[in-house]
């Protein structure tokens, strides 16, 4: 065999080794590619079967603790008949109405509140009552025909002013008072009347109602 044969047969085996090897890239690129399209497909399947439960699951409507313990449907206003919301308002109105009067129960009994009330209305009631000498004596002065001393007079007058100024100072601080002491307790009485069962309401009611019938029987 001459040279230029050996070189010819040599290429010609070059050539078919590296078709072979093409042929084997070509198929491991096709086992990636429908490897890859069979996982997404498998991603978007079970996404799509993902989607009904999504919608199933918002469709369920949960009830508070609260709600279940005041019998609340836990339904929207828009989804009531007119029948279902005015009892709703009737049913809010009662629980209201019992909780307000659980709280003063309690307040009645708290010590500390019934000393920020002595205060307050000490305060509020000092206040009124020199407001209403302040506006007597101006009324007294300004009144046609009544002849005073001149001295006394203006004696009177700033009695009338002074007392109009503490009036208004005892009653704004009586509100201040009130705002900064008796308010604190009211809140935290009304946070541990929500807190309570319903059971729990019904039964101080009950003994509260047993101890004015007690009373009334001394």
């Amino acid at each position: 065999m001459s040279l230029r044969d050996t070189i010819e047969a040599a290429r010609r085996e070059a050539e078919e080794a590296g078709s072979v090897f093409v042929g084997k890239d070509k198929s491991k690129d096709e086992g990636k590619d429908k490897k890859e399209e069979t996982t997404t497909y498998s991603r978007r399947s079970s996404a799509a079967s993902a989607k009904p439960a999504t919608s199933a699951a918002s469709s369920v409507r949960v009830i508070s603790a609260e709600d279940a313990r005041y019998g609340r449907t836990g339904k929207k206003s828009s989804e009531m008949s007119k029948e279902e919301r005015k009892a709703e308002r009737s049913r809010v109105r009662d629980v209201e109405d019992r909780q307000n009067m659980a709280a003063n129960i309690l307040l009645k009994r708290d010590r500390a509140y019934n000393m920020t009330q002595k205060v307050w209305w000490i305060c509020l009631g000092s206040g009124l009552a020199l407001t209403v000498i302040s506006f007597g004596i101006n009324w007294w002065l300004n009144r046609e025909g009544t002849v005073v001393n001149p001295d006394l007079a203006s004696k009177l007058v700033v009695v009338a002013l002074v007392s109009l100024v503490l009036a208004y100072v005892l009653i704004i601080g009586a509100f201040i008072y009130d705002l900064m002491k008796a308010r604190p307790i009211r809140k935290r009485v009304d946070a541990e009347v929500k807190g309570m069962t319903k059971r729990r309401i019904d039964a101080l009611l009950r003994e509260d109602a047993e101890e004015k019938a007690a009373k009334a029987k001394k």
